[in-house]
């Protein structure tokens, strides 16, 4: 074969060669944002309805992020894993850029995370336990008011007012003093046993909460840490927040 036709053939196959290698590049990137997406998507919708200034929410869209951060982490690495199998190609270029300042940003507020969830969760306790105070409180004005009642007819009207009234025979079969006192102390065995039930609920919630946030605290230094190295692929992507966290990681 005349050396003009091979070198026309070597031409050809690396032409070849390298469409292959454009196409398989940005066939990984894009499977990469893909996986972003979906992500992204996830935290989105599981965070619906959006209750901004509801600690529960909060701590909920905390743990969405949490989760999903290894999807999104496996994401970012396959839109840079395409640029580095071919790092000429300018818009693998531009998607890693968009990659690495995200991450950037990531890792700030997964380091902000971390304390940030201690606070929330601190509210979380503290909004359950005034509930069930506020009950205890509701039942203890109760027992004060039916003490002061003078009359049957009196205990019935006030009975029939309460939110949710319980039925009442048509005829009680003891005295209304006896009545009045079984009334009370029903109601003071209900605050003991809700007195009780709050501390065993309690102390649950914080060892509950104390193991998760314990979990989430270990992901997110992890996660930081991947991000933080993704992050510093691009030189581009640097600023000056970005690196104040690295000293920390």
């Amino acid at each position: 074969m005349p050396a003009e036709d091979i070198e026309l053939v070597s031409e050809a196959s690396s032409e070849g060669r390298n469409r292959l290698k454009v196409k398989s590049t940005l066939a990984i990137a894009t499977i990469g944002w893909l996986i972003i997406g979906f992500s992204l998507n996830t935290i989105i919708f599981g965070s619906i309805p959006f209750k901004l200034a509801t600690p529960e929410w909060q701590l909920n869209l905390i743990a969405s992020l949490l989760s999903s951060s290894t999807s999104l982490l496996i994401g970012a690495t396959l839109v840079a894993l395409a640029l580095a199998l071919n790092p000429r190609e300018i818009i693998l270029q531009n998607w890693n850029l968009t990659v690495c300042r995200s991450a950037s940003w990531l890792v700030i507020f997964l380091v902000l995370i971390i304390p940030l969830q201690f606070f929330i969760g601190s509210r979380v306790l503290k909004n359950q336990s005034n509930a069930t105070f506020e009950g205890i409180s509701k039942l203890k004005t109760i027992a004060k008011e039916i003490s002061t009642l003078k009359t049957e007819d009196e205990l019935r009207a006030y009975v029939a007012s309460l939110p949710n009234a319980p039925r009442l025979p048509a005829k009680f079969d003891s005295a209304f003093p006896v009545i009045k006192q079984r009334a009370i102390e029903n109601i003071q065995a209900q605050i003991n046993a809700t007195q009780e039930n709050v501390d065993i609920q309690k102390s649950q919630s914080t060892q509950t909460f104390l193991k998760e946030a314990t979990r989430n605290t270990a992901q997110a230094i992890l996660m930081a840490t991947a991000f933080s190295a993704l992050a510093g692929l691009s030189s581009r992507s640097s600023n000056a927040v970005t690196k104040f966290f690295e000293i920390f990681l």
